[in-house]
């Protein structure tokens, strides 16, 4: 399976006092459209992932997040960093199925960002694929692969 995200250029995510854990995010950036997204940290040039997810309707499921207590903690208790939020939006092809691709970008991502090391908060068993993600638009190039490849399990 081949998949293609356009991502988008990061959204802030900004505290709203420092004594709570709201954060705001302007969702009027965030489109209805089906794809994945990032909770990360920024600092220089450099990235690291918080949270990888995956939706049918990212506004819808980004604005669920705002009310999430476990990943707001990990948020406030990641190191030192702006916090950003970035999305990509899936390109997928005639006869693809939505769930499955957006399942199988999820996946890859997070087998990327566990590889590198960055400390996310939805680790789950991913098992090794052999499908192709490729990323095109606003990425930021150092800290997102422009393609990752999984071996394909039995079944698939």
């Amino acid at each position: 399976m081949n998949l293609s995200l356009d991502w988008h250029k990061p959204i802030a995510v900004k505290r709203v006092t420092a004594r709570t854990l709201e954060y705001a995010i302007d969702i009027d950036l965030v489109p209805r459209e089906p794809g994945v997204y990032i909770f990360a940290r920024r600092w220089g040039a450099r990235y690291e992932a918080l949270y990888v997810g995956k939706a049918r309707r990212l506004r819808g499921r980004i604005q669920s997040h705002l009310n999430n207590r476990s990943l707001l903690n990990h948020l406030a208790d990641a190191r030192t960093g702006k916090r950003v939020l970035l999305l990509g939006l899936l390109q997928s092809r005639p006869g693809q199925q939505l769930d499955r691709c957006l399942t199988v970008a999820e996946r890859a991502l997070m087998r990327h960002f566990l590889s590198e090391g960055h400390d996310l908060v939805n680790i789950q068993g991913t098992k090794i694929r052999r499908h192709v993600v490729e990323s095109t638009g606003h990425a930021p190039k150092r800290f997102l692969p422009q393609e990752v490849q999984l071996e394909v399990g039995r079944g698939e």
